[in-house]
């Protein structure tokens, strides 16, 4: 049982996606939004604690329970519940972050995109690099049939059958597989970029736009939900993936509008009037 090179060429790949993606995304935002980078920092902090820590260990919990079985054995439940989770931690995560830590940096609508590009960039170098790097791991292994006997040898029964389904799984799976990963992951940053821009100014007004916050959490909730029931009925990766792709537009354009809304609020809010004109001449 071993990998072929074009699959184990198509996870280096998407392992260097891994590290060249949020690399890239802080590099492009401090160059064109001129965000600092504890923007990019905070994004960073706020995907590994809400998201990857906290969000982890109330689902734990949750699905130690006859509640979290149904659910897990439900897969409109399943999608409800994981879309709702999603938003909240995440969008949780983001209203704090700008409320607090970042709220002296509020001045800049480019520290928006630099915390953007820190909790996408976040997922994406976990999500591929740490996975890649473990399925790399697992494919060198596989290279060698007196290595794989001696991990055998060295695991527990039920070790050695959790090994022999990952490296029965790693041997069925496409390279193409690997590298629509690297789409996904991008798909998921645009979306991101989307609704970062809703709870920012949810914050920067003040509370005059709280109803932002909410609405983010929804959309939230409602493209990872879908997602899960559209791979659901279509089993289909391409089809999912297209999904992504296009709901992270459309949230976007949405985010676009806003930002052109706000931004010329902001411009008339601080236009001079008459009166003060007449005073700065004076």
């Amino acid at each position: 049982m071993s990998l072929p090179s074009g699959a184990i060429t198509a996870i280096v790949i998407a392992m260097i996606a891994g590290i060249v993606i949020p690399v890239g995304l802080l590099l492009l935002v401090r160059k064109k939004a001129g965000s600092a980078w504890m923007a990019f920092v905070w994004g960073c902090l706020v995907m590994l604690v809400f998201a990857m820590s906290l969000e982890s260990v109330v689902h734990m919990a949750v699905y130690e329970t006859p509640v979290g079985q149904t659910i897990w054995g439900n897969t409109f439940l399943y999608a409800l519940y994981g879309g709702l989770m999603a938003g909240l931690f995440e969008e949780t995560g983001r209203f704090l972050a700008f409320k607090i830590p970042m709220k002296n940096m509020m001045e800049n609508d480019g520290n928006a995109l630099g915390y953007a590009a820190g909790h996408g960039g976040f997922e994406a170098f976990s999500l591929l690099f740490f996975t890649m790097m473990n399925n790399l791991t697992y494919a060198m292994v596989m290279q060698h049939p007196d290595k794989m006997a001696q991990v055998y040898e060295l695991a527990t029964p039920e070790q050695a059958e959790q090994i022999r389904q990952v490296y029965e799984l790693l041997s069925v799976t496409p390279a193409t597989t690997y590298l629509v990963s690297i789409a996904e992951r991008c798909g998921a940053i645009l979306l991101q970029f989307g609704l970062t821009m809703f709870v920012w100014f949810a914050v920067k007004k003040g509370g005059k736009k709280i109803w932002y916050f909410p609405l983010a959490i929804l959309l939230h909730a409602f493209v990872d939900g879908s997602m899960v029931l559209i791979n659901k009925l279509t089993g289909s990766v391409a089809v999912t993936e297209i999904y992504i792709w296009v709901m992270a537009i459309v949230v976007d354009v949405l985010a676009y509008f806003l930002w052109k809304k706000e931004q010329g609020r902001i411009v008339k809010d601080q236009a001079p009037t008459k009166e003060t004109n007449h005073k700065a001449i004076l």
